[in-house]
């Protein structure tokens, strides 16, 4: 390290004030100091250079934590990109600093209709297309602490770290999201700020286990997803507790206590009133089993089980408790056709309160309002989905999704099926520019029961609806994932009569189709 770099950036920090009232001894001094921990630092690096070359430094031990701990489930994490090179931030590993990840996203849209952008989804589908799609600013900051005991790190032969017998290493992760509707934009009394997850890992615990991880707090749970449409398909986020990462033949096994709260009107009732609520709990016990080598890829597959209560609203009124199971396979597929792509396949089958495939509650609307149904004794769902992102060559990208789903809500209430197909193709003219289109196609089919109230929680339709979206874009990087992005964007979007009063707000009452133009960033790290 040339000592020159330092004496300049001392040059830069003082002003000619300081200087003038610094004498040439102090100077002198402080100079001299500065030189000697000049020299400690260079001979740390250089010792640390030694150790490297042996295959031992403290980076690489810290990379190993932090990778125990990483995000393997959710899309835009299974890239090569994401994973961070602890090596070239040896500085910071040894300040024993604080990871912050997160992702954000923000422009404006208008409609042709004279309004804010409005997102095009159809009524009953899970989920939407996203691109040029998003009627809201939004983001996340995700806070990461690792926490030692004292001298973990203690040197023992040739400068190799001893942190796997110093006990155990705890993991905080603390998360704070941002949401803003473009209806009303940078309000303040309508920008939402919450802290969906807050929780705790402890590992190293046990001698023969030494990567299991007992957790305690909320959090966002192992979810899976497609990202083309934001769609969380397995998602038991929550509060609670349990062990993960337990080798187990050839994989990991993990087992959770989670659960959430909600609170809502009966909409089974004969005449539900939105404000007459009562407290619903669910309980889910979740076990899986993952990372499990299967047809060039890796298997989860978990059992959950579910129960669900309630309390009384102001009229004494009760559901019974109902529980339910859930069966879920999901196979990952790493490196698919191009280094950074992904594949995901996943079958999923849930009875009663399990059906959902998350922790909590479906809601329903009835004349405006969202209610809970209680779960029936024949309920169930079953869904199926299939995607990948990957580039097929150094001029395109792609990723294609497709869903199907049918819900048994109880022959009393009615059952309802979902398809969905979509692609997101990229043109890449170089490593900045690129044209993105999106195509998104879902269907909706639905048969009421025969319910003895006169309320009727599902009615029968069917319907669907088309979006087309092209997106002129500046990305750093040719590849599906690259961000930052900066897009422009115009997207059109066609459903049926049957959505008429139920798409796009009261911009598109009445109406069948619509058009939204606007920009937007979105980055994430």
């Amino acid at each position: 390290m040339d000592t020159r770099v330092l004496y300049l950036g001392l040059g830069l920090m003082l002003s000619n004030q300081a200087l003038s009232a610094v004498s040439d001894e102090q100077l002198q001094r402080e100079l001299d100091a500065l030189k000697a921990q000049t020299q400690a630092v260079q001979e740390r690096l250089e010792q640390l250079t030694d150790a490297q070359d042996q295959g031992h430094n403290a980076a690489s031990d810290q990379q190993h934590i932090e990778d125990s701990f990483a995000n393997t489930t959710e899309s835009r994490f299974l890239t090569p990109e994401s994973h961070r090179d602890y090596a070239d931030r040896i500085e910071n590993v040894l300040n024993n600093f604080i990871e912050i990840d997160g992702y954000f996203r923000a422009g404006y849209g208008r409609n042709n209709a004279g309004g804010a952008l409005t997102g095009f989804k159809a009524p009953g589908a899970m989920a939407k297309y996203r691109l040029g799609n998003e009627a809201e600013n939004f983001g996340e900051l995700i806070f990461g602490k690792t926490f030692f005991l004292p001298d973990a790190f203690q040197l023992t032969d040739a400068l190799h770290p001893a942190s796997q017998d110093s006990g155990p290493v705890a993991f905080l992760q603390l998360r704070l999201d941002f949401f803003n509707p473009y209806t009303d934009y940078s309000t303040a009394s309508e920008t939402s700020v919450g802290v969906p997850e807050a929780w705790v890992a402890i590992g190293n615990v046990i001698s023969s286990q030494p990567q299991a991880k007992f957790w305690a707090g909320n959090r966002f749970y192992r979810r899976h997803d497609i990202g083309v449409n934001d769609f969380f398909f397995w998602n038991m986020s929550g509060g609670g507790a349990g062990l993960e990462d337990l080798q187990f033949g050839p994989g990991k096994l993990a087992i959770a206590w989670i659960g959430t709260g909600a609170t809502s009107g009966f909409s089974n009732l004969p005449e539900p009133d939105p404000e007459n609520k009562a407290d619903f709990s669910k309980t889910n016990v979740d076990i899986r089993y993952y990372d499990v080598p299967l047809l060039s890829g890796l298997a989860e597959i978990g059992l959950v089980y579910s129960r669900a209560k309630s309390g009384l609203d102001a009229d004494g009124n009760q559901v019974s408790k109902t529980s339910g199971t859930a069966f879920h396979l999901v196979h990952t597929k790493p490196a698919f056709i191009s280094d950074d792509g992904v594949n995901k396949f996943s079958l999923q089958y849930g009875t009663r309160a399990a059906k959902t495939f998350t922790s909590g509650f479906e809601t329903f609307q009835v004349d405006g309002s969202n209610y809970i149904q209680p779960d029936l004794d024949d309920s169930w769902r079953f869904r199926i989905t299939e995607n990948f992102t990957a580039n097929i060559s150094e001029r395109w990208s792609l990723g294609p999704v497709l869903i199907y789903q049918q819900t048994q809500y109880g022959e009393a209430v009615g059952k309802q099926t979902w398809y969905s197909a979509g692609v997101r193709p990229i043109v890449h003219f170089n490593e900045r520019f690129n044209l993105a289109f999106e195509a998104g196609w879902d269907k909706v089919t639905a048969q009421a029961g025969e319910a003895a109230s006169s309320i009727r929680i599902l009615t029968d339709t069917h319907g669907q609806l088309t979006k087309l979206t092209v997106a002129p874009q500046i990305s750093l990087g040719n590849r599906f994932n690259s961000r930052p992005v900066l897009r422009a964007f115009v997207t059109w979007a066609r459903w049926s009569n049957s959505f008429s009063d139920a798409v796009g707000g009261n911009s598109y009452a009445g109406k069948t189709e619509g058009l939204n133009i606007g920009v937007q960033m979105e980055t994430w790290w």
